[in-house]
């Protein structure tokens, strides 16, 4: 069996050697693009969907949600839910808002925008949106006549919904008519550029001014939660109910219907592309190995004359398939870590939904060398198999 596997490498190697090693080099450089296309299909998918969570964690809804109960509009007492949180260890911060839809207009521009109130100190806590400004400044806690709006409500800075913005600058006074009727004029002080156009399109207020407005006190609209790590929200929530919190209480994830479809929809376009890229290794190396068996035929035939197994033939030229696959995949290895991923890092791609880099995973990096690995033994397989079906005398007289 042993001697077997020699007798095989030493024909596979001396078959590689003797052939045109342009054609070689270029066949493994083919190889390595397809691994190369493989990988890379997968991880701009993967990039685009962290890109995404992280956008609703760091922008929209930090880690967990407390709303209220059902059939009541605020969460009352918030002052005391909020102690009871703080006790959980693993905390990192909390911001109770007031959420609204609220119509903003500027000379004769108008539109209907979500409006959240805030302590602007606390929501510093659990979001990153105060880093994220472009022009003007943050809220404080005792501003009372300013607003802070997203880039797709203020408009210019390349907005992807120019056309249904206000078209304001910093500075400028807007009107601003909340639900209750009540309608006020606040000075644009910031504008933000979160990349993420769900959250581009909100504009935030001081909750001590919303309170101002509704003419409440110690309530909330919701409680945003920010925690230590990502990834264990269900962990917290059971301890937020321990403690006999009785509001509705919600991980990010329920809020991210939208990265579901999303991810959902990559995974199929990803599942299509790899297979066609699986389909296009197999047939590559399926003709090259029955074009070598083809111009071979008659030295197939002396070896098997002079008493050399089938099995040693076929397993030849599987150890030449498995040969051009490993050297691809090694190759197109080196291509991804050290020209295209550096590439993505220093310039991701800009979506809607964020910036985007390559998220490369081993276990599918791992999954697709496999992959490709099997697919050569079975395109290497299958000419040879039926090259050495022929009769000795065929082979011999290359019919």
């Amino acid at each position: 069996m042993f001697n077997n596997v020699k007798l095989s490498l030493f024909l596979a190697s001396r078959s590689m050697m003797k052939g045109n090693k342009s054609t070689l080099l270029l066949i493994i450089f083919i190889m390595s693009l397809i691994f190369v296309n493989l990988v890379f299909i997968g991880s701009i998918f993967l990039g685009v969907t962290e890109a995404t969570n992280k956008q609703v964690i760091n922008s929209l809804y930090s880690n967990v949600v407390i709303e209220p109960k059902k059939d009541e509009k605020y969460i009352s007492d918030v002052y005391s839910l909020e102690q009871k949180i703080k006790g959980v260890p693993g905390i990192v911060g909390i911001s109770s808002q007031y959420v609204t839809g609220a119509t903003l207009s500027y000379k004769d521009k108008h539109g209907t925008w979500t409006l959240r109130a805030v302590n602007p100190d606390d929501e510093m806590k659990v979001t990153t949106n105060h880093n994220h400004l472009i022009a003007g400044n943050y809220l404080s806690r005792l501003d009372g006549n300013e607003i802070l709006l997203g880039k797709e409500i203020a408009g210019g800075f390349g907005g992807d919904l120019e056309y249904n913005s206000l078209g304001v600058k910093v500075g400028d006074s807007i009107d601003v008519l909340f639900d209750n009727g009540v309608k006020k004029s606040y000075r644009v002080k910031g504008i933000f550029d979160a990349n993420f156009i769900q959250t581009n399109t909100m504009a935030y207020i001081s909750k001590k001014e919303m309170e101002s407005v509704v003419g409440l006190e110690d309530k909330a609209s919701q409680i945003l939660v920010k925690t230590r790590d990502n990834g264990n929200e269900e962990m917290y929530i059971k301890q937020f109910l321990e403690t006999g919190i009785k509001e509705e209480i919600k991980p990010w994830t329920v809020y991210a219907g939208m990265v579901k479809n999303i991810t959902n929809s990559f995974d199929m376009i990803a599942m299509m592309i790899s297979a066609i890229g699986l389909f296009v290794a197999v047939i590559t190396i399926f003709i090259i190995v029955y074009t070598s068996t083809i111009s071979k035929r008659r030295q197939i035939g002396i070896l098997r004359a002079v008493g050399i197994e089938e099995s040693v033939i076929i397993q030849s030229y599987i150890f030449q398939a498995m040969f051009i696959v490993i050297s691809g995949i090694f190759i197109g290895l080196m291509i991804i870590f050290f020209a295209i991923k550096p590439w993505f890092i220093e310039h991701p791609l800009k979506f809607p939904i964020g910036l985007a880099s390559l998220l490369i995973l081993p276990e599918k990096v791992s999954m697709n060398a496999v992959s490709l690995i099997i697919a050569a033994l079975a395109a290497g397989f299958i000419p040879s198999w039926l090259a050495v079906r022929k009769t000795i005398i065929d082979a011999m007289w290359g019919e």
